[in-house]
């Protein structure tokens, strides 16, 4: 990986404990300069296989395809580690960037450029992934959710098909009109104006691990601009007027009891999506139903639904 730093030795990502021998799956993170036209660089993180056979029963060399990752509000690329390493396992590397204002990246906490260019550094993003090997597939989670159903509605190029997970395409408590016309107001007169939030790791999971795991986090933080807040109540607005657009497979998926985004949101899109959509709702599952207990059955639908549009595209032999 270009301009990163690469040894066998465990690597600290946060509060995340990395080994790359571990599990024969192999991580590398570093900077990358994803693509000639990318405004910027992005850091990077990748999984692979790194044994002769996979617990799928796949050689490494004869992976499934490539997941690229859009991480949520105030998270980065390294707190999917544990959702990395089962997608290895099932057969698929993985690849996660830190998004402006978050992780690694050289912007302040919580601040973007703008919602259009967090649209383009994933469309950069999959160029690069592109070329490690074909297919590729896309997933996001809450604010990533978010992202890449706009990605699949406006660009829908570079992948084959898309994850979308607990989306935030409406908030469980949306602002009132009064409190959404402040939050604009501010938002146009101090654009690099942020508000924080105490995030109680035990209202996104249940699973004693991933939650120590988060409060050792030193990379996570709690700060939203005003500015990426009210891009993110329009392009959840914009994606259910445009859901009937969908021309990518995908497969959307909410706990329903998420107390952060609305999974009667997602319903709702999907409902009136095209025939491209899936929706899958977890009885009893949280915000983050892939690090909650019994999340195995979770990656499982995951790893089919890309697995299937494999097996449609070709690709697998």
């Amino acid at each position: 990986m270009d301009d990163s730093t690469q040894d066998s030795s465990p690597q600290q990502i946060g509060g995340y404990r990395l080994d790359s021998d571990a599990e024969a799956i192999r991580y590398e993170a570093g900077w990358q300069s994803v693509a000639r036209d990318a405004p910027r660089q992005l850091y990077v993180h990748s999984w692979r296989p790194d044994s002769d056979l996979t617990s799928s029963g796949l050689s490494a060399t004869a992976q499934l395809g490539h997941i690229a990752i859009v991480h949520g509000l105030g998270e980065h690329g390294g707190r999917y580690d544990s959702l990395a390493r089962r997608f290895c396992q099932r057969g698929f590397s993985v690849h996660a960037f830190d998004q402006q204002g978050h992780g690694q990246s050289r912007q302040p906490r919580g601040l973007i450029e703008s919602y259009e260019s967090m649209l383009d550094d994933i469309s950069h993003f999959l160029k690069w992934v592109g070329k490690q090997g074909a297919p590729v597939f896309l997933f996001g989670h809450s604010m990533g959710g978010n992202l890449v159903l706009n990605h699949a509605l406006r660009v829908s190029d570079g992948y084959q098909a898309v994850v979308s997970s607990s989306p935030m395409i409406r908030a469980q408590r949306a602002p009132g009109r009064v409190a959404e016309w402040l939050l604009r107001w501010w938002s146009r007169m101090r654009p690099r104006a942020t508000m924080t939030s105490n995030v109680v790791p035990e209202r996104l999971m249940n699973n004693p691990a991933e939650i120590a795991a988060f409060e050792a986090d030193t990379l996570f933080h709690s700060t939203l601009s005003l500015k990426l807040g009210a891009a993110l109540i329009d392009s959840g607005r914009w994606a259910l007027k445009h859901a009937n657009e969908l021309s990518v497979p995908l497969l959307l998926s909410h706990g329903d009891t998420d107390v952060l985004t609305c999974p009667q949101a997602s319903q709702q899109f999907a409902e009136t999506s095209s025939k491209y959509c899936e929706f899958h709702l977890w009885p009893d599952f949280l915000h983050d139903p892939f690090r909650c207990l019994a999340s195995d059955q979770v990656v499982d639908r995951f790893a089919d639904f890309f697995r299937r549009n494999v097996e449609d595209s070709g690709a697998a032999e």
